[in-house]
């Protein structure tokens, strides 16, 4: 064909979290999509696409896309729908949430998101309508990831503590001589916005150490690999704490103007001392004890030189410093001790704690698998005191400066008078609907989330929690696992036929432009709303499609896309045209109650969780020789998937087949296993048949199924059947529980059919 019969569009994948949104140059011949391939970039460097990328067409153009809305005939699971047209599919929708709400109130019709990454307008339509009928939004993160954003909320007082490494990885990090990717695997999961800025600083000089259980492809790349057992993070850096306050590495600086460390520490009641408990006038004001006086002052008393260690009598109040109490603790976790409990031997343990505080500047890199336990939070909260002691927190860890495109704010306002949505996270969605409580839910929407395949205890959702619905609605390109279950389903587009604002990556912002019409019978997550709004009342709030809720945050009026519009994007990605400073003065507060780190935090001493402690995981076996189950499950990600999308896609299945379970040959031997075996993963709640890997890549007492892999695509049970749906109280107090996928213990047998 003629050149100029090829029309080439710039558009976004967003396909990967929204966090490796490559641009994507498509070639259009007639009404066909033939071709993908990276689109130019600011930094040419940034010009880049993935497996999962190129494997866009074979998403586009699946035989198996759902081609029209659809009714369920049979049981729920069966699998069995019959042909609808969209009228009757969205008038019989809109029906049955009247219907509910006028019995149980709109909080009983609950939507449940994938993450935000996956993209802005459609994430905003769905919680525009929440809002307006002041429903359910059922949690921030789609897959219950809320131990990274609890454990942030209460140190830094952001959800997003990872703002650090974009900005300093994208930026060259030319200062760093050490980067320690903590629990995070982005060579596979995110391989093009971190993995290669990780490398790039590594050819630059930079060392970099991997700590994680599994020896991953990130790790390979590793001047140093750290492999601790699953659940003992916290432990490791209260190890790591050890060592630096034993050397004298804590950056005493940093912690006395950047840190709680000085503020005084009730022993009566584990509170801060405030103004009002030794008659200050300054009555709400944190206090110090001030060295040059021997006396107790509020904090930021002209001249007063704050202790940051001791024990003191304030007005007859026994009191510590915050960082003294937090010495106290890492006290006893010496290296052996340490070693005794995370696995990793003492002297590695010295060596890495030496370097972290001896160096430059440590850029330290995580995500959300680091946090899938039980106390995620306090992992999170460990890691993050360490980059305090050290002086190795980022001015992006301040919370207020996330770019108006991760801004739901314009979305929310629709009736500024009126109350918003409820919010339940996903492991209390399972109590709101099994028992009613805190309130009764019968309705769920799931859009651009696998929920029965991705999320805990898989038959507990299918025998417990959707018998309970009076109506379940999915909208999904492919009849997955949870589409199986729906009662209407709604054809959706790929990224390729809607448009819409993808804010990565950080610090750019991108349009993903509709290259072609939808196909089929399919419609936009925007256009299925709107078309839902408009027969509950509301249609005048999604006039004008994708298109008018991009301009709808381009308008905003936020500093960091000004000038920034729907036409200019079109050519490429633009940076955002105003980030804060990376300020090392830290002029602006962080957003914690006292507007500084919060080492030591307070709302959480009846809980005994003030500081970082190390707390057992709930089910992990740490002594498995004890254990009914002497294995640690995790499931890791996997580069031929994102969660479960791509897991139908033929190309990737020819280099990926099935799924399998890594098992070190220490624990297969003592089992009778070889590799390819056919084997049984189990524990109370169910039982997993897949092969068998034998990898010294795992430690001894851990297994690994990656995630991802359809319930159908294994022998028996799937990943998340193993799994559980505990709710920790904690993280329930701070913000939202989170689950707990890398906190599971289970067994391993040779597979007989009995």
């Amino acid at each position: 064909m003629k050149n100029e019969e090829i029309r080439v569009i710039r558009t976004v994948c967003p396909a990967h979290c929204g966090i490796d949104a490559c641009g994507i140059s498509a070639h259009v011949r007639k009404d066909r999509v033939v071709k993908v391939e990276p689109a130019a970039f600011p930094n040419p460097k940034h010009r880049r696409i993935c497996l999962r990328g190129l494997s866009s067409l074979d998403i586009t153009y699946h035989p198996d896309r759902l081609q029209y809305p659809m009714q369920r005939i049979g049981k729920r699971g069966e699998g069995k729908f019959e042909r609808i047209s969209w009228d009757d599919a969205l008038d019989f929708i809109a029906g049955k949430f009247k219907k509910i709400a006028a019995q149980h109130g709109w909080p009983a019709i609950a939507w449940v998101l994938g993450g935000p990454g996956a993209g802005t307008t459609k994430f905003g339509a769905y919680l525009r309508l929440a809002s307006l009928t002041q429903s359910t939004r059922v949690s921030a993160w789609g897959y219950g990831d809320a131990g990274l954003p609890c454990g942030s909320r209460i140190i830094f007082g952001t959800q997003f503590p990872y703002g650090l490494l974009f900005a300093q990885l994208w930026s060259g990090a030319p200062e760093a001589d050490m980067i320690v990717v903590w629990g995070a695997n982005p060579g596979e999961s995110q391989p093009l916005n971190l993995m290669r800025p990780i490398m790039d600083a590594k050819a630059r000089g930079a060392r970099l150490v991997v700590i994680d259980p599994r020896f991953t492809v990130t790790a390979s790349k590793a001047d140093q690999y750290v492999g601790i057992k699953p659940g003992t993070d916290a432990a490791l850096a209260l190890g790591l704490m050890h060592v630096i306050f034993e050397k004298g590495l804590q950056d005493a600086a940093f912690l006395l103007r950047h840190t709680t460390g000085p503020y005084l520490v009730r022993a009566d009641n584990g509170q801060y001392l405030r103004g009002r408990d030794i008659w200050l006038p300054e009555e709400t004001e944190y206090i110090i004890w001030d060295q040059a006086t021997d006396a107790p002052k509020p904090r930021n008393t002209a001249g007063a030189q704050p202790a940051l260690t001791g024990a003191f009598a304030a007005d007859g109040i026994a009191c510590k410093p915050s960082l003294q109490l937090l010495m106290d603790l890492a006290r006893e976790y010496d290296p052996r001790h340490t070693a005794g409990i995370t696995g990793i031997e003492a002297d590695l343990i010295i060596k890495l704690a030496e370097r972290i505080g001896r160096s430059t500047s440590t850029i330290f890199v995580t995500h959300m698998g680091f946090t899938r336990t039980y106390h995620g939070d306090i992992s999170l909260r460990g890691l993050g005191t360490v980059a305090a002691l050290t002086g190795n927190v980022s001015a992006t860890f301040r919370g207020g400066h996330l770019p108006a495109v991760l801004n739901w704010k314009p979305f929310l306002k629709a009736r500024p008078e009126k109350p918003s949505y409820s919010r339940l996270g996903i492991l209390q969605l399972y109590d709101a609907v099994i028992t009613g409580k805190p309130y009764p839910v019968k309705a769920v929407w799931f859009a651009f989330i696998n929920f029965l395949n991705q999320c805990a205890n898989s038959r507990k959702i299918a025998e417990e929690l959707f018998p309970r619905l009076d109506l379940i609605v999915d909208t999904e390109l492919f009849m997955t696992p949870t589409a199986r279950y729906a009662d209407i389903l709604l054809p959706v587009c790929s990224y390729l036929e809607f448009s819409d604002l993808i804010p990565h990556p950080y610090p750019h912002v991108q349009l993903q432009q509709k290259v072609i019409d939808p196909l089929y019978e399919s419609k936009s997550d925007v256009d299925i709303a709107a078309g839902l709004a408009q027969r509950l009342g509301f249609g005048e709030y999604f006039a004008g499609g994708e298109e008018a809720f991009i301009d709808l945050i381009l308008d905003s009026g936020n500093d960091s896309i000004k000038g920034i519009t729907r036409e200019k994007l079109k050519d490429g990605a633009l940076p955002l045209t105003y980030i804060p400073e990376m300020d090392q003065e830290f002029n602006m507060p962080f957003g914690t109650p006292s507007g500084k780190i919060e080492l030591y935090a307070e709302g959480l001493a009846t809980e005994g969780e003030a500081l970082p402690v190390f707390l057992e995981p709930v089910e992990t076996p740490l002594k498995p020789e004890k254990k009914k189950y002497p294995l640690a499950f995790i499931q890791g990600h996997s580069r031929f998937r994102t969660h479960s999308m791509f897991a139908n896609v033929g190309l990737l299945q020819e280099m990926n087949p099935e799924p399998v379970v890594e098992i070190n040959p220490i624990d297969a031997g003592a089992r009778r296993v070889a590799d390819g075996d056919m084997v049984t993963v189990f524990n109370d709640r169910a039982r997993t048949t897949l092969k068998a890997r034998l990898t010294d890549g795992v430690r001894p007492g851990v297994v690994n199924i990656t995630q991802g892999w359809w319930i159908d695509q294994f022998t028996e049970g799937s990943v998340n059947h193993l799994t559980h749906e505990i709710i920790n109280p904690v993280q329930e107090k701070v913000y939202e529980p989170n689950m707990h996928m890398n906190d599971v213990a289970v067994q391993v047998k040779r597979y007989t059919e009995d």
